[in-house]
């Protein structure tokens, strides 16, 4: 297997997908990964008053896309979880919906993947314009694992070896005869999200602290509503990532 060679090609083709664009108030940064509406995401690098710290700001665009959807962010389960992954992730939210992340220039990297993460999670709130709002998707995933008596840990806090810190969304403690299972839930996984979910695994296996610990990393998604594509399943599967939809119970319940 090549797969520290596909690695590095992943990572120098991700570079080259990043474009910066210079503007009178700091740097317009487009990411490869796209939203609901199917734009690239962008963020916004503006110098701070204090030397040698900086401030990273997504503008205020992941919810105004929402609300262009037709999303009603004030409804109160929706607040809720907007206020649970602006805490989970340490992103700043202010009273005009602008996220945002700020810090020692040192803290680049770090403070950068938690604002990138807390936009692609909010931005999965799209998924609840359809049906009702208390039985979005996240929550019933959330809902199978405590009925079958999956013993997780939600919020599971783990770092790479880069130094990066992930919060993955359900973790299940490793045994003699299992491995340590982290669970991500992705309700549309396009091939950038499943990419990046794959880059994050392989930067936690590659965390010498846990050499001693067996690993697997499961994307479960909705396949009701959405498809895989092809790319992306090669992607995860060079990577070691397991995707499993939602359907296929069975396949679920051997997480245990």
């Amino acid at each position: 297997m090549m797969t520290d060679q596909w690695i590095t090609d992943y990572t120098m083709w991700l570079r080259k997908q990043y474009h910066v664009e210079s503007l009178p108030d700091g740097d317009e940064v487009t990411t490869p990964f796209t939203n609901s509406l199917g734009d690239n995401i962008q963020l916004f690098m503006i110098p701070s008053t204090k030397d040698g710290e900086f401030l990273l700001t997504d503008e205020g665009n992941t919810i105004n896309d929402l609300e262009l959807l037709g999303i009603n962010m004030n409804n109160d389960t929706r607040s809720e979880l907007l206020s649970s992954i602006v805490q989970q992730y340490q992103v700043s939210l202010d009273k005009e919906g602008v996220l945002s992340v700020s810090g020692p220039i040192k803290n680049f990297p770090v403070l950068k993947q938690h604002l990138l993460q807390a936009v692609l999670r909010i931005d999965d709130l799209s998924q609840t314009r359809k049906g009702v709002v208390s039985n979005i998707f996240r929550q019933e995933v959330g809902d199978y694992l405590s009925k079958n008596e999956f013993e997780v840990l939600p919020n599971y806090p783990i770092q790479g070896r880069t130094g990066n810190p992930y919060h993955i969304d359900y973790a299940i403690g490793g045994t003699e005869s299992k491995p340590l299972r982290l669970i991500q839930v992705v309700p549309r996984p396009s091939f950038d999200r499943v990419a990046a979910e794959s880059v994050t695994f392989d930067d936690i296996k590659k965390n010498e602290a846990l050499n001693s610990h067996r690993i697997t990393y499961t994307i479960i998604f909705n396949d009701e509503t959405s498809k895989v594509s092809k790319s992306a399943y090669n992607i995860a599967s060079r990577y070691g990532t397991e995707i499993v939809p939602w359907s296929d119970k069975k396949q679920l319940f051997n997480l245990r």
